[in-house]
């Protein structure tokens, strides 16, 4: 992926010229229990020798909507599915299977050379469009589709995904921002949403305001007919103000709940579970027959002192985190997390991984951070060096006590791989 490369290039010609970074590992978040300044070497860093790879063969493992399925991709549409077994990652068991599909996004018809299995009587599967292995189509240079079975409340039948941003090729909870639906019996691609009022881009693609979904999304509506939008806010807004709107042909979709923070939803037996505005914080609300049954206030900025991992929100200033649904608190370490830019809790809750973007450091060497918590021990294990994780992927659970992250496999960042991150 070029914009990784980019990014390991950009640190490994900065340390290379400073030539000296910190390498900060001990128990506590705020003060290592050992620091230490000395010419950084991927080598020999104290990372590369706490991480295991995750295959020989440095691949960057992404997960199915499906448990214990995985892909690997390239821009080249090479696309593989692999299984997690007791002995690591394998090869799929699952037949590969393939179809051609053209998608029709803002007047373009997009071909797409779709790869997928089929997991229990379901299909699951990845294509990808890129202007290196098209260049009729106009206005788009890239596109990830994501084949999956409808939600519940959509019916029977298959969506096929679109998300249209390069950057977020190797990102887990991608925003898909076009919904189509495949009927995989006729070979036909069909659009249920109208988009008669849909407005156009400045590069004159489609507005991705207009309909959003993701794999977290679609696991959390039940057996209702919901889908996300943004198309009533300002670009700026997009994802950050939502409203929840009826899956529909209807010329305008009716609003369910309108002006939720975020993207966060989740409904249950015990009603919609949602976060909203509230002066200069927010609040946490259930609502159930349109009547608000629990409410829980938070005093400061969502987006500027708040992580969300699942259902969990991460208060940065006192390194506690928060079960939206139950109320629970896990306190983890406290340390200084004001300038975190991940937060990703463990299945059960118990462990996370905090982790901050590049910054120049007082020797001009780009340096990330990265800090596993464990609320079971009260410890951390923190890690500030360059090329420790790629920002522009994510953090992905394998279970409760391992967790995956893709980083380059060299100080050169020539070459990327997943590498695993087991706590003791």
């Amino acid at each position: 992926m070029k914009s990784l490369k980019m990014l390991a290039v950009i640190l490994a010609i900065l340390c290379a010229l400073s030539a000296v970074a910190f390498v900060i590992t001990g128990r506590e978040a705020s003060e290592p229990e050992e620091s230490e300044s000395n010419v950084y070497s991927y080598e020999a860093s104290a990372y590369t020798a706490r991480v295991s790879p995750a295959s020989d063969s440095g691949k960057i493992f992404m997960p199915m909507p499906v448990t214990g399925l995985y892909y690997t991709a390239d821009l080249k549409n090479n696309v593989e599915f692999w299984q997690l077994t007791e002995a690591g990652f394998l090869p799929s068991s699952y037949e590969t299977k393939s179809f051609s599909v053209n998608l029709n996004a803002s007047g373009q018809s997009i071909p797409v050379k779709m790869k997928y299995v089929t997991v229990d009587g379901a299909n699951y599967g990845i294509g990808l469009f890129t202007s290196e292995t098209n260049s009729s189509v106009k206005y788009y240079d890239y596109a990830f589709v994501q084949l999956c079975p409808k939600p519940k409340g959509y019916g029977s039948g298959y969506l096929l995904l679109a998300d249209y941003t390069k950057e977020d090729f190797y990102r887990d909870g991608k925003t898909f921002n076009d919904i189509f639906e495949y009927n995989m019996s006729a070979s036909s691609v069909s659009i249920s949403l109208s988009q008669n009022t849909r407005l156009v881009d400045s590069n004159a693609t489609y507005k991705q305001s207009w309909d959003m979904l993701t794999n977290e999304f679609i696991g959390n509506i039940g057996e209702e007919k919901y889908f996300m939008s943004s198309r009533y806010y300002t670009d700026a807004e997009l994802g950050k103000r939502t409203d929840i709107m009826v899956y529909s042909s209807a010329y305008r979709p009716s609003v369910v709940y309108s002006d939720i923070l975020g993207d966060w939803f989740v409904l249950d037996g015990s009603g919609a579970h949602y976060l909203k505005k509230d002066g200069s914080g927010f609040k946490c609300l259930t609502v159930k027959d349109k009547k608000t049954v629990k409410e829980t206030s938070f005093e400061s900025d969502y987006f500027e002192n708040y992580l969300r991992s699942g259902n969990y929100l991460f208060e940065k200033s006192t390194g506690k985190a928060y079960n939206l649904l139950t109320g629970d608190t896990v306190a983890f370490v406290k340390g200084d997390y004001s300038g975190a830019d991940i937060f990703s809790i463990s299945p059960d809750g118990k462990k996370a991984v905090i982790a901050f973007n590049a910054e120049t450091n007082m020797n001009g060497a780009p340096v990330q951070r990265v800090v596993y918590c464990s609320a079971d021990s009260n410890s951390t294990d923190a890690y500030s060096e360059p090329l420790l994780f790629c920002e522009e992927s994510g953090f992905v659970w394998l279970n409760d006590s391992s967790v995956m992250s893709a980083r380059p496999l060299d100080e050169t960042g020539s070459g990327f791989g997943s590498v695993v991150y087991s706590f003791s």
